[in-house]
């Protein structure tokens, strides 16, 4: 018995491998498609199939930013999922500007959307990666040229959580001291 347990042992650690949860398998036949659909939204293939945005042109550390969970919509959790695009160089800008009047350092700008869904009493929750637990961290919300308050409803460590009210383009601020 000891022998079928360590051979079984053995031949577990032999064929396992680590499965990493923050990459999408892609069949290789799709490649070519994705590809298409990854460069016409501006995205590269990983930030295409992980609902995620990694880098912005011009801009030097920016937290990723992805899609952390279901959404919340009408008082309780849905399927629906709220998608992370890329920003011009523009609102990059714009967003720069509005951490500098805060006295907070731009974590990431980016737009958000959820097609088809009520965004009645929405939250979504967002993995910004180097958020800590405590942080100090603010959101925006661009709202016919000027920047709005979104309600920052939890953060967490690489997680952050606000109120969704709408599609638009999101800025997240780390306060300083924070």
């Amino acid at each position: 018995m000891k022998k079928f347990f360590a051979l079984s042992l053995a031949m577990a650690l032999t064929f396992s491998g680590t499965v990493c949860a923050a990459e999408t398998v892609v069949p290789e036949k799709d490649f070519d498609r994705l590809d298409t659909l990854a460069s016409s939204v501006g995205k590269t293939l990983p930030e295409y199939t992980s609902n995620a945005v990694a880098k912005l042109e011009g801009v030097h550390g920016q937290a990723k930013i992805a899609s952390g969970s279901d959404m919340f919509t009408e008082g309780r959790e849905s399927n629906a999922t709220c998608v992370v695009d890329k920003v011009d160089a523009g609102a990059v800008r714009y967003a720069q500007q509005k951490a500098e009047q805060t006295g907070g350092t731009m974590l990431t700008v980016v737009k958000l959307t959820a097609p088809g869904v009520n965004l009645a009493d929405a939250q979504v929750a967002l993995r910004i990666e180097g958020v800590k637990a405590g942080d100090n961290v603010t959101a925006y919300r661009s709202v016919k040229g000027e920047w709005t308050a979104v309600d920052v409803k939890a953060v967490a460590d690489d997680n952050v959580t606000i109120d969704f009210p709408e599609k638009g383009i999101y800025a997240f601020i780390k306060m300083s001291g924070a």
